[in-house]
């Protein structure tokens, strides 16, 4: 019995460590992508206090005038609330990205996942002159999973993306962003870039940790993200695209529970 008890104890402390290891992970993720990110939170950012400062001195200037009406003051205090609240959503999610504990897992669509991440990364797009295509699954199954760690893995893989069109003509840079059913069980997601492909010695190399094709990269980011699918017991695989570029490929099991 002592042997029993003494297995059990040693696979409870594994499953303690494991658990650790994965929430140390997440977090150093969040840390790493949200400083890759600082210049799209600081354009998000920038917007809605933008607003703010513009809204309440056109208040102030015709306040002094005696020309601003009762109605006209009440529109420019809903846009300086919506957009308070705007710049509250930012600072939120940017203190859940940094929280160190494990999130929790829910039902969500990944068409929603990368919606959410497309808008965060707008002004990255535009940096880059690329163009973005999406084509989602109409009726893609849900997967359960933590948002915000799935949010991780698409920021990294649209980034990487932006930033291998850079040394290709600008008529060139575009990103493909696809989702499909894998069979009954699984769902899939594409992030395709056309810029100069992944290593000819073995793509899947890029997954290594400390490997980066760019100059100033940690060469932890895929590394990470492939740690956090697998994670969600899903798969994150590249290859060297038809026709040029890279592309990868995340699959998840589906959910299966109804979706509603």
């Amino acid at each position: 019995m002592r042997g029993v008890s003494l297995d059990i104890t040693e696979r409870r402390q594994a499953e303690l460590e494991t658990a650790r290891q994965r929430t140390e992970l997440a977090h150093r993720s969040r840390v790493m992508l949200l400083g890759e990110l600082s210049g799209s939170l600081a354009h998000e950012l920038n917007q809605p206090l933008g607003t703010i400062v513009t809204n309440a001195d056109a208040a102030l200037r015709s306040l002094g005038r005696d020309k601003m009406t009762r109605e006209k003051f009440r529109e420019v205090l809903e846009d300086i609330v919506a957009a308070s609240r705007r710049a509250g959503d930012v600072i939120q999610g940017i203190k859940g990205m940094l929280r160190k504990e494990e999130g929790t897992r829910q039902l969500v669509s990944l068409n929603d996942v990368i919606a959410q991440v497309l808008r965060l990364t707008q002004a990255d797009a535009l940096a880059h002159d690329c163009v973005i295509v999406t084509e989602f699954h109409p009726a893609l199954p849900q997967v359960e999973a933590d948002v915000v760690q799935l949010q991780q893995v698409f920021l990294n893989l649209i980034l990487n993306a932006f930033e291998a069109s850079k040394d290709v003509p600008k008529f060139q840079r575009r990103v493909i962003i696809r989702t499909e059913h894998d069979g009954d069980s699984a769902v899939r997601a594409c992030v395709r870039d056309f810029g100069l492909g992944l290593p000819g010695d073995g793509p899947e190399r890029v997954f290594e940790q400390f490997f980066s094709t760019k100059r100033e990269g940690m060469g932890m980011g895929l590394f990470i993200s492939r740690s956090i699918v697998a994670a969600h017991r899903g798969t994150l695989c590249a290859e060297n695209a038809k026709g040029g570029g890279a592309q990868f490929w995340l699959r998840l099991p589906a959910s299966k529970e109804i979706n509603v």
